[in-house]
């Protein structure tokens, strides 16, 4: 390959290469979900993309010309607009990954997928503004959906509705401001239908409890003999593992003796100032149906600010031999992960070798 065919190579594909460069950068740069800096630049992404969306318009339309001087940067704006977009989709898998239960979360994070790699389609590049505009609203709710909480203190419904509403209103504002632009009319429904579109599936999403509940996170999972505080850390006790199991650092399977409790440790992040009440789920599995029932559901209030997260633990003194689940559960009843565990009756008499990790 020549240097100028590589050139040529690159030119042609300059857009995905912009696109990952971005999504690239976020993954690399991002620190926390709350973090300031983090915010910021993901605020300036979206005013960015607003301004050149704008601008694209006027070009269109012949409202505006760039200048000689703004004509070469500008050469570039469709560049700037897969890179701003990478890295705000990046942004958004990485955060609503780490608060996802996979099995419950998988239908945001693969429309989160479907829509990097459509933005990248020449069909839905030519398709023009209208289907920029349901990206850029899938863009407003995702990051809303996280920032509100995030600056409050508190999620739920309202966090959610308030995310959608203000989301809604950005994209109208946006096609009021086109539109008046346009030099041939556009109707409100050729201009709205892929905005209204987008919302409509992300609130049934959310209604289905398939969107995960950031701005949370389960850093750690595990279940444990005895869990007990001292000097700060946690000390969390297990059976020395047979020899052949030797990376087991847990009480899986809990061999159960009478009187022994299973006890369940959490590390759950959450943003600084930021409270909400959890619950811990214990299930047990129906051997016949292979489906779990739910035995106990004990509440763990969080609060937020720990870079390694809120440290917590539940007890459980009444079970039975089976395959258990316990999973972390916000108010609402959606999962930020889960652990499945076996418990056996132990018939031996003999003393036990304890291990422990501090955490």
């Amino acid at each position: 390959m020549t240097l100028t065919s590589a050139r040529a190579w690159i030119f042609k594909r300059s857009h995905i290469l912009f696109f990952v460069g971005g999504f690239f950068f976020d993954s690399l740069t991002l620190v926390r979900i709350d973090s300031t800096l983090d915010l910021v630049l993901q605020t300036v992404y979206l005013m960015a993309i607003t301004w050149i969306l704008i601008q694209q318009v006027k070009v269109d339309h012949g409202v505006w010309t760039p200048s000689a001087r703004m004509s070469k940067v500008w050469h570039y704006e469709t560049d700037a607009l897969h890179f701003f977009y990478g890295g705000l989709l990046s942004a958004y898998v990485i955060f609503y990954f780490k608060s996802a239960s996979a099995s419950k979360s998988v239908a945001f994070l693969l429309l989160t997928a479907i829509l990097m790699f459509i933005n990248e389609m020449p069909q839905v590049q030519k398709a023009g503004f209208r289907m920029r505009l349901g990206l850029y609203a899938f863009c407003v709710v995702s990051f809303l959906n996280y920032l509100i909480p995030v600056l409050v203190g508190r999620m739920g419904d309202w966090t959610f509705a308030l995310a959608v509403a203000l989301s809604a209103g950005v994209s109208f504002f946006l096609i009021r401001h086109v539109k008046r632009l346009m030099t041939i009319p556009q109707t409100w429904f050729t201009m709205a239908w892929p905005p209204v579109l987008v919302l409509v599936i992300i609130v049934g999403l959310y209604s289905a409890r398939w969107i995960p509940p950031v701005p949370l996170s389960l850093k750690f999972i595990g279940i444990y003999h005895q869990v007990e505080k001292e000097s700060g850390d946690y000390r969390l006790v297990y059976p020395k593992p047979p020899f052949y199991r030797f990376w087991k650092k847990d009480s899986d399977p809990f061999l159960a003796r009478p009187g022994d409790t299973i006890h369940c440790f959490v590390s759950i992040f959450a943003p600084r100032r930021f409270m909400h009440p959890m619950s811990i789920v214990w299930s047990l599995e129906n051997p016949r149906t292979h489906r779990y029932h739910v035995s106990d559901r004990i509440p763990l209030p969080i609060y937020g600010g720990r870079d390694n997260g809120y440290r917590g633990h539940v007890a459980k003194s009444r079970y039975e031999p089976g395959q258990w689940r316990v999973e972390v559960q916000t108010e609402d009843g959606r999962s930020i992960g889960e652990a499945d565990f076996k418990v056996e009756a132990d018939p031996s008499s003999e003393a036990r070798v304890w291990r422990e990790i501090r955490f």
